[in-house]
């Protein structure tokens, strides 16, 4: 974080070293992760994992801002993006797939682009190393993706967008096992910091 408490500009990246996902009943190495603050609080993602499938190498790639990235389906050598999911899935091109594997094509396409991400989520979460990463409904009913790290043994930061691509930061530092400080950045600069006290009876 850099500039003015009136004008926090976020500024960084985290980077993934290595990693694996089991997607589509497939193992994927993760070839590139990235999550970077780019002077704005809607973090650019960009993840690519890849897998052997028959004479292909198949990728799965999401890449965009937070608010609204792309998943992308590519192989090598080059074929159109249902073929490979058909051959993800299915093992065979989708001009051989029956008509009941044809459905179970589009329903897994709806899921990846949303329908149904929790366990891809929890996939993600595991292979990127982080602390949380939870797609959730609001009391409003939006919905809204969180992603958190702890960056010390006390120091725990949260990035979390909603529906309509508004990003808060949250920082929380424990000073002892009873008290925390909460700190609070949201999209349009509002700010809030807190000191909480906690005890077990």
């Amino acid at each position: 974080m850099r500039g003015t408490t009136a004008d926090l500009i976020p500024d960084g990246r985290f980077d993934l070293i290595r990693g694996r996902l089991d997607i589509l009943s497939r193992r994927f190495d993760l070839t590139e992760g990235q999550v970077s603050l780019q002077g704005t609080l809607d973090p650019y993602l960009r993840f690519v994992a890849a897998t052997q499938t028959g004479d292909i190498t198949a990728r799965i790639q999401l890449e965009g801002r937070a608010s609204a990235p792309e998943i992308r389906f590519l192989s090598d050598p080059d074929l159109p993006e249902d073929e490979v999911l058909a051959r993800l899935l299915f093992g065979r091109g989708i001009e051989q797939l029956s008509a009941f594997q044809a459905v179970q094509l589009a329903t897994a396409v709806a899921g990846l682009a949303g329908g149904n991400g929790g366990g891809l989520l929890g996939r993600i979460r595991e292979g990127t190393g982080l602390d949380d990463l939870d797609l959730r409904q609001t009391a409003d009913g939006e919905t809204e993706v969180s992603a958190g790290k702890y960056l010390s043994e006390d120091l725990y930061s949260e990035v979390t967008v909603d529906g309509a691509g508004q990003t808060r930061i949250e920082l929380n530092f424990d000073l002892s096992p009873q008290v925390t400080v909460r700190g609070r950045l949201g999209a349009e600069g509002d700010t809030g910091i807190g000191v909480f006290y906690e005890r077990d009876y």
